[in-house]
């Protein structure tokens, strides 16, 4: 049967080319996620599915608790409050958005998660506009646009995969469990979820102490996270790349072209982390102003230090992102679990316990950089020595 040409067949061809044009569509797709948040925090302050079903009760339950343990000030935390309590509840609507993307790109289809993106991301600025800035709601009306887009997203995706080719159509009339499937999925996906769900909680230690340093600092790190979202999502949307393009020719048996491709991808992928970290390195202070209140413009300052301070580090991420794509490229997810929960989760966790920083911003913060070159060493070290000892199917 003849591919779909929107779907990348990585086992022929260009690979720096297949690589780039699997990227761009991720990279654009994730922007207009990312755009869901950026326009609450503008418009709100310029800033103040069975699994799925249970998590979000769990999130929603545990939310005022979690916001405690973060050291949340009290002057925001009844928004605050309000706003992750709604988001939670859509999470179930965010994860069948989020399987039926996987599956698109797993065939080589990065393209159409971007249209789809690009149609709820534009949902969601008009909700916010009316919910916020026309009806007053402020951050609850923000949360509420967000899960609105997502149950679009995800309603036109599933759209999608039922009028798709045989080899992946779904059938709602056909879902069922199946225990051999099943069992293949939670292998693979147990220790991926497992890391997903600590990660944010290594990261959340760390935003509790930064909590403590005052409000302008909490604001000035919340920031640098609008400024620097490209760096994280231009490295795991390459590293999604490699990830794809491993799994295609590893498949093929094709493991020179495997190597190969993952020598590429981090060369490409470190060139583009270069770029994006030069721009923030000089720049962050007037991209912080665009979003800040006028009144709170002295913030952009703190921002700007920060981002010195972190923009020539961000390239030591790189390694750890791109060799961990290309381990579970060949089915291996245990040990990128591992690996991250000792060398990222681990580290910083440790960091805020055991290295003094009396609540000082630079010392807390200086957690990251330490992280991801643990991280990366462990990776590198662990791709070379997983590569040599496996044996590519033939």
């Amino acid at each position: 049967m003849k591919k779909r040409a929107s779907a990348i067949d990585f086992t022929t061809g260009s690979i720096w080319r297949s690589l780039l044009l699997y990227f761009l569509p991720v990279l654009a797709g994730g922007l207009f996620q990312q755009l869901y948040a950026t326009v609450d925090a503008v418009i709100l302050g310029q800033f103040a599915m069975a699994g799925g079903l249970v998590l979000s009760a769990v999130c929603v339950t545990t939310a005022p608790l979690g916001l405690r343990l973060m050291s949340v000030p009290n002057n925001v935390y009844p928004l605050a409050l309000r706003y992750v309590q709604i988001y939670f509840a859509g999470l179930a609507i965010s994860m069948l958005y989020n399987i039926c993307a996987g599956i698109l790109r797993a065939v080589g289809d990065s393209r159409t998660p971007f249209y789809i993106l690009a149609v709820s991301g534009a949902a969601n600025v008009g909700l916010d506009l009316l919910f916020v800035a026309a009806w007053g709601m402020s951050a609850p009306g923000a949360a509420l646009a967000t899960v609105l887009a997502q149950g679009l997203s995800a309603a036109l995706a599933l759209v999608v995969l039922v009028r798709r080719q045989p080899a992946y159509r779904l059938s709602l009339g056909r879902l069922r469990f199946d225990r051999a499937v099943l069992g293949t999925i939670l292998t693979i996906g147990l220790p991926m979820a497992l890391q997903s769900v600590l990660y944010p909680i290594s990261n959340m230690t760390v935003q509790a102490a930064v909590n403590q340093t005052g409000t302008d600092n909490i604001v000035a790190w919340a920031l640098c996270g609008k400024l620097d979202f490209l760096i994280w999502l231009a490295a795991d949307s390459f590293a999604a790349a490699v990830a794809t393009f491993v799994a295609q020719n590893y498949g093929a048996g094709q493991g020179e072209r495997c190597q190969k491709g993952v020598r590429i991808g981090l060369g490409m992928t470190l060139a583009v982390i270069i770029f994006i970290s030069a721009i923030l390195f000089l720049w962050s202070e007037p991209l912080g102003r665009l979003i800040l209140n006028p009144a709170d413009a002295p913030i952009a300052g703190v921002t700007g230090r920060l981002m010195r301070l972190m923009a020539p580090l961000y390239f030591l991420y790189v390694f750890g992102e791109v060799f961990a794509g290309a381990i579970r490229g060949q089915g291996e997810s245990l040990w990128p679990m591992v690996i991250t929960l000792l060398g990222t989760c681990a580290t910083r966790v440790l960091w805020i316990w055991l290295v003094p920083h009396n609540h000082q911003l630079l010392a807390i913060l200086a957690v990251y950089p330490v992280s991801w070159a643990v991280t990366s060493l462990a990776f590198t070290i662990y791709y070379h020595l997983f590569r040599d000892h496996t044996k590519v199917r033939t």
